[in-house]
């Protein structure tokens, strides 16, 4: 019986590219992109995650030795290491070369099997706070993902429950002046690109949306006392993240049509992070 294993490979390179094509005037290019839209350019030092699954060789013991893949990314980064997209890419001739497109791009260019592994997804982070993925289910679906900080304050405790068994079920963190988080909340969007412009959802807008609905109401903020949200609920990690999910989820489809919330992830410590997918 084979068993089968998913191996993920990370990579660095580093790029420039300019954004410009699509048809887009340098109007359009500022509106959507801002200062990013300068006429030099800039660069970023990108991470590149491939994931390959296959069943392990009786034998070897590996699903595929790790030295075939790191020929195959270096062949595939060789063209664009250290160089410009726009030039280095011939599917940048006339295409704005975005984070997002640059992913679909590289994972058209790996073949489908690596040896006895086929190719499952990809993840290319443009800065540590945003990233795409893309997934051998649908790869003209591009998953973006952006994440926003927040420090607040909270007590654990549930009207439904006694004193006595707040304690026991919460510990510590039921201590009645509370205790705070520096939260992570990291929001997956997903969409195709679009035509032109190459984006999945406005950066600017989206970035704007989380400062309003998580950094204004949250931020240096005690979650029972200085919000509504949790009167009724207790202010677990859980329950913010569901409290995240629903004060997006239709502002961010407004956004753009086509694009649908995919996940809200919240990060409360380094130990503990929770995913909430909606109902």
């Amino acid at each position: 019986m084979h068993r089968v294993l998913t191996l993920t490979r990370k990579v660095t390179f580093f790029a420039g590219h300019v954004y410009r094509g699509g048809g887009l005037s340098r109007e359009e290019l500022e509106d959507v992109f801002g200062v990013a839209a300068e006429p030099g350019g800039h660069g970023h030092n990108y991470v590149l995650e491939l994931s390959v699954r296959g069943p392990v060789d009786p034998i070897d013991g590996m699903v595929i030795n790790i030295k075939t893949v790191d020929a195959e990314l270096k062949c595939l980064l060789g063209e664009i290491d250290h160089r410009m997209l726009n030039s280095a890419l011939p599917e940048f001739a006339d295409a704005v070369p975005t984070t997002e497109r640059l992913a679909q791009v590289l994972w058209a260019r790996i073949p489908e099997k690596i040896g006895a592994a086929r190719k499952v997804s990809l993840r290319l982070e443009e800065h540590p706070g945003m990233h795409v993925e893309i997934f051998e289910e649908n790869p003209a679906m591009v998953h973006l993902t952006r994440s926003i900080e927040f420090s607040a304050a909270h007590r654990l405790h549930s009207e439904k429950l006694s004193e006595e068994e707040n304690w026991r079920v919460y510990g510590k963190c039921n201590n009645p002046s509370g205790h705070g988080h520096n939260y992570v909340v990291e929001v997956t969007v997903r969409g195709e690109p679009d035509a032109r412009t190459g984006i999945v959802i406005d950066i600017g807008k989206f970035d704007a949306l989380l400062d309003e609905e998580i950094d204004a109401r949250f931020d240096h903020k005690h979650l029972n006392l200085d919000t509504t949200f949790f009167k009724d609920v207790p202010a677990t990690a859980e329950n913010i993240a569901i409290v995240i999910w629903n004060l997006l989820e239709k502002k961010i489809a407004a956004l753009r049509s086509g694009v649908a919330l995919h996940r809200v992830r919240l990060i409360e410590t380094a130990r503990s992070w929770f995913d909430y997918y909606g109902k």
